[in-house]
């Protein structure tokens, strides 16, 4: 019997939407599917989803003409902890998790800032989630705000919520018997690598990669080294 094609399916982090992966999916070597969650890409202004659970509920709705273990579902921050709700699919094969962690408590500063001023809020997440060390770093902020600046004005605060009141990512990483893995960025101060190294220690099997000289927006700062790790996982997997 054939093999099953593979495909990536990528979901973005809070406050973005697909252009998220622009300078990663080139890159790799299955097709990926970027998908833009409700109320995020340009001009969308249907209604946000207000749960990491409704999120994944959502995702789910776009897996369901592939094929059983046919999908390797990549989630960034956010999209991650979404990943983590939409494993048990039976469409999913593989997980892959950028800047992971099994809870994402928001500080509620961050949090009002999100809900008062959003512009503002960028400039914050920006600021702590790029690696100053990066050579590039002042070019990836620049990129970042313009494409954050596209989204709907309240979906950063909306997501920022979301991410702050789901609890249930250890339970359901522990679930979870499929290949996976955790990627984190050294210099991440956002979701931490001790945090990404500690998730993939609840699920059996799952390997964590450290990317040194690296922040929070891993897909960004390093897309060659993170295709190259995502490259090689598939091809176990």
């Amino acid at each position: 019997m054939a093999e099953t094609a593979k495909t990536i399916v990528a979901v973005h982090g809070a406050g973005m939407s697909s252009w998220a992966w622009d300078d990663l999916k080139g890159r790799l070597l299955l097709p990926c599917q970027t998908l833009s969650l409700p109320g995020h890409a340009q001009h969308d202004r249907s209604g946000l989803l207000p749960s990491i659970e409704q999120m994944a509920a959502w995702v789910a709705t776009q897996l369901r003409d592939q094929a059983p273990r046919s999908v390797i579902l990549l989630g960034h921050s956010m999209g991650a902890l979404i990943a983590l709700e939409t494993a048990p699919h039976s469409a999913v094969g593989a997980l892959v998790l950028l800047g992971a962690a099994a809870a994402m408590p928001v500080h509620p500063d961050l949090l009002r800032l999100a809900a008062e001023n959003p512009a503002d809020a960028v400039e914050m997440v920006l600021k702590w989630g790029i690696a100053a060390s990066h050579p590039h770093a002042a070019e990836i902020r620049t990129t970042l705000q313009q494409h954050m600046r596209e989204v709907s004005g309240t979906a950063l605060g909306s997501d920022l919520a979301a991410c702050d009141r789901y609890t249930h990512g250890a339970a359901a990483a522990k679930k979870i018997a499929k290949p996976v893995l955790v990627i984190a960025g050294a210099d991440d101060k956002m979701t931490k690598a001790a945090d990404g190294k500690a998730l993939a220690a609840m699920m059996s099997g799952a390997q964590c990669e450290i990317l040194p000289d690296c922040g929070h927006m891993m897909m960004l700062e390093k897309p060659a080294a993170v295709a190259e790790a995502i490259n090689a996982f598939s091809t176990r997997s």
